[in-house]
């Protein structure tokens, strides 16, 4: 579609590439890249948004923009895409919304306002094409996110959120498995761990969810959320401590939303021990603990976490060595998830292939490494085993007869030093 150059001729536009028409009313520039000559007269001068009733928006040049990639005129939507966002905040551009959460544009689409983006979609293309604005329109293929429950395509939408700082945290996490208070094996893990504590950016722990613990915020009724809130362990604290604030008569509300589920089990190692009270005997008893096993594809989403909650909270490291293990893939290496159906019963395995046909086969897997278990490894494990269990039976067949009573005996007349 064609965005026209302010102050130009006819022939003065620039052509832009979309797959979502509808977000133009939430443009606040128009990107080219520096070194693109085809577009260096057009930088500085402003672009009139289609259907807009002549808003204005400015061009700009920024390296992030590939000349390659469909016309190499980038439309810059910072409500409605991330890497725009990005752009937005560099360039210190305002973030327009247009969309409602339920879909349907908002005020800023003017006319099309309250319309469902598809919807919206079509008649804003039917308008183009009538202004003669579109240049035309081709099939394009992508990855369309889409909701895991319900199918719906999933809309990039800036929202205010809850974040936590991120870089001191990390930092003493760090520092823990330099000094050796924490260790991770196997080691090749350490890298990654480092990796990720290194480039870490804040974490986002507001959720949308109907389960989970509740975020300790609460909000006075009349006043910005952004300004205006407070802290407490319980309703009861949050009001006493809005009143002496803003009078006895002020009222108050709770964020709706929920911690981030890696944000509670982040503080596992010592909330389930009589934290924040230190000197309940199970605290004392059991923390810090010794060792944590668990799956390495955790090791950033909940080890990580903990590592630098139980620092931040308690003073010191939550155990001291972390052993990953490897995971129990398919015969495809996809892993298992009942979204993709590929879960593999261990119990009916075991039933079909034996259980020492199972363990063997799981056994036979490197530290950390991930098995693909197939219908063929599990097969010849099984002969194996079973070549193993018919070797034991034959010496335990021609070895001398003894009783239990007499073989315990003699077991128990070794002695055993400490």
């Amino acid at each position: 579609m064609k965005y026209r150059v302010a102050g130009g001729s006819r022939d003065d536009f620039m052509t832009i590439a979309t797959t979502r028409p509808e977000t133009l009313f939430g443009d606040v520039a128009i990107a080219v890249n520096p070194e693109d000559e085809r577009y260096a007269k057009y930088v500085g001068k402003l672009a009139i948004v289609p259907l807009t009733f002549g808003r204005h928006v400015p061009i700009i040049a920024d390296r992030y923009v590939d000349p390659e990639f469909g016309t190499g005129v980038l439309k810059i939507s910072p409500g409605h895409d991330q890497n725009d966002y990005h752009i937005a905040r560099k360039l210190g551009l305002p973030i327009l919304n247009v969309m409602n959460k339920d879909g349907t544009l908002n005020d800023v689409a003017g006319l099309y306002s309250g319309m469902d983006r598809f919807e919206a979609r079509e008649k804003l293309w039917s308008d183009l094409v009538e202004t003669n604005l579109a240049v035309k329109k081709e099939p394009y293929t992508l990855r369309v996110p889409r909701s895991q429950r319900g199918g719906e395509v999933i809309e990039p939408l800036i929202s205010k959120q809850w974040f936590v700082t991120m870089e001191p945290l990390a930092e003493r996490a760090l520092h823990a498995v330099e000094k050796g208070q924490l260790t991770i094996l196997p080691e090749r893990f350490e890298k990654i761990y480092n990796n990720w504590l290194t480039n870490i950016k804040d974490w986002c722990i507001s959720r949308q969810l109907w389960w989970g613990h509740r975020i300790p915020v609460w909000y006075i009724v009349g006043k910005k959320c952004e300004e205006d809130y407070v802290v407490a362990r319980n309703a009861e604290e949050a009001l006493a401590k809005a009143q002496e604030k803003y009078g006895k008569s002020v009222e108050i509300y709770q964020d709706p939303d929920v911690l981030d589920t890696w944000f509670s089990s982040a503080l596992w190692p010592f909330s389930t021990l009589g934290w924040p009270d230190v000197s309940r005997e199970d605290f004392k008893h059991f923390y810090p603990a010794t060792v944590l096993e668990t799956g390495h594809d955790i090791l950033f989403f909940w080890v990580a976490r903990m590592v630098m909650m139980g620092i931040e909270f308690t003073g010191t490291v939550p155990f001291s060595y972390v052993y990953l293990h490897g995971l129990i893939r398919d015969s495809e290496g996809r892993k298992m998830s009942k979204s993709l159906g590929n879960v593999i019963d261990p119990l009916d395995t075991m039933n079909e292939y034996g259980t020492d046909a199972l363990r063997f086969t799981l056994c036979m897997g490197t530290a950390g490494q991930d098995i693909n278990l197939s219908t063929e490894r599990l097969t010849s494990n099984k002969a194996f085993t079973n070549k193993l269990w018919n070797a034991g039976k034959f010496l335990l067949q021609n070895l001398p007869e003894r009783s239990d009573a007499t073989a315990w005996d003699l077991l128990l007349a070794n002695k055993v030093s400490h």
